[in-house]
């Protein structure tokens, strides 16, 4: 079994049960931290990315292997003090990477996927969009150009990545003398909150004095309010990773004047042109005017529906690491886009979350869009697997699971459907 096959069987079972626990102790200090349609969201969202990453590694990794082995002016020796150098850096690009997705429009349309969730739980470090991957590729290939060759900036990376996992945990307190050199729980919290105090502060990831160096560090004196202060209210990853893009075109496109076009795109968040307002919230408010937050309280049989289908989604993306692992790192993008099996896991999941998101907003025609998964699963594992060894059970079963599942949902479909609920 090869290293990234180890990583991926003992990391991902690992984080469930780290969720399972923060969720568990959650619930004994009385506290309300996840829920079902904001987790499903998160993961959804990060899905999506990991897909697209998949194709995309193959030609951002051929490209820093080329610059380190063909541009750079020096190359630098792997040993473990270039490797600490190696985060260091990376560490500070992804400040300036996060700092400035927070101050640039189009960088903050695809950041503002991760500051959507009014939940911050460990979940929420999935919740990143997909498009976020081609805009950092253009700041960490600065570390090839540097001299630092591929295992160090992928590595590092992942490091730094894994590390994030933990600051996204509301249950974690203050750590004491950590607080003065590292991005903890507490530090991140801040991040998140969308209380004026708390904006656009504490940028880094693993360590906090760029923060401290460049003026952005603040305290954590009482836990934020989370979310953006525009608010958003769906449960589609979808929307989620393209809705301020939308609100983007859309005043550029009423503004009058050319430069202030191109401005949407690249002032702050902040910014509107002289002659369009600002698109209008989207979050609701009771009677004295306070905002509500957003929640969608399914019943327990749709719960437990949403997760058995979600099932198969996860299953289909460890599957698709799978074998895209047992391909080995030297893998071509052709041939990721001529494997079957890979496009028919990648047509399970992109279908499945859309469907996922109709079922969970009780949308009109959900029962139409998930009654088409479960067609596409059939389908899809004919596609992908008819010539394998494994087809003769994997069919089947699969056939099996699809039609209980349209038992299952029409059952559920027959009965009188209930309103989404704000808390």
């Amino acid at each position: 079994m090869t290293p990234l096959l180890w990583l991926l069987f003992i990391g991902l079972p690992l984080f469930v049960v780290f969720i399972i626990v923060e969720n568990i102790v959650a619930k004994r200090k009385k506290l309300q931290i996840y829920t079902l349609s904001d987790s499903v969201t998160n993961f959804s969202c990060g899905l999506l990315e990991r897909i697209f990453d998949l194709f995309f590694s193959v030609i951002v990794l051929f490209g820093f292997n080329y610059i380190h082995e063909n541009i750079a002016p020096f190359k630098i020796e792997l040993s473990v003090f270039s490797w600490i150098i190696g985060l260091l850096a990376t560490d500070f690009i992804a400040y300036w990477f996060h700092r400035l997705s927070h101050e640039i429009n189009f960088l903050w349309a695809a950041h503002i996927v991760h500051h959507q969730s009014e939940e911050l739980n460990l979940t929420t470090v999935f919740r990143v969009s997909f498009l976020a991957v081609v805009f950092r590729a253009f700041f960490f290939v600065w570390l090839a150009f540097a001299g630092f060759d591929v295992f160090t900036i992928v590595t590092t990376i992942v490091f730094l990545g894994a590390y994030q996992f933990f600051t996204h945990s509301r249950l974690i307190g203050k750590l004491g003398v950590f607080e003065k050199f590292l991005i903890t729980p507490s530090h991140h919290r801040v991040h998140h909150g969308r209380n004026a105090k708390y904006m656009d502060r504490n940028y880094g990831h693993i360590f906090i004095i760029w923060d401290r160096l460049f003026g952005t560090f603040s305290e954590e004196e009482e836990e934020p309010d989370y979310g953006i202060t525009s608010g958003f209210e769906e449960a589609n990853a979808y929307s989620a990773t393209f809705s301020y893009w939308k609100n983007l075109f859309i005043r550029a496109k009423r503004t009058k004047r050319f430069s202030d076009k191109i401005k949407v795109f690249l002032k702050g968040p902040k910014w509107t042109p002289p002659d369009v307002d600002h698109l209008p919230n989207n979050f609701k408010v009771d009677s004295n005017g306070n905002r509500i937050a957003y929640k969608i309280n399914l019943e327990k049989e749709k719960r437990y529906y949403v997760l058995f289908s979600v099932l198969i989604t996860a299953f289909s993306f460890i599957g698709m690491l799978i074998v895209k692992t047992n391909l080995g790192p030297e893998t071509s993008l052709e041939a990721l886009i001529s494997n079957r099996i890979i496009l028919a896991f990648v047509g399970i999941i992109i279908i499945s979350i859309y469907a996922h998101s109709q079922i969970i907003e009780n949308k009109k025609y959900a029962a139409i869009v998930d009654g088409f998964r479960l067609v596409s699963i059939i389908t899809l594992t004919f596609f992908g697997f008819a010539t394998t060894s494994i087809f003769n059970w994997l069919f089947p079963l699969m056939c099996v699971y699809s039609i209980l599942m349209a038992i299952w949902l029409i059952k559920i479909n027959l009965r009188p459907k209930r309103t989404l609920e704000h808390v």
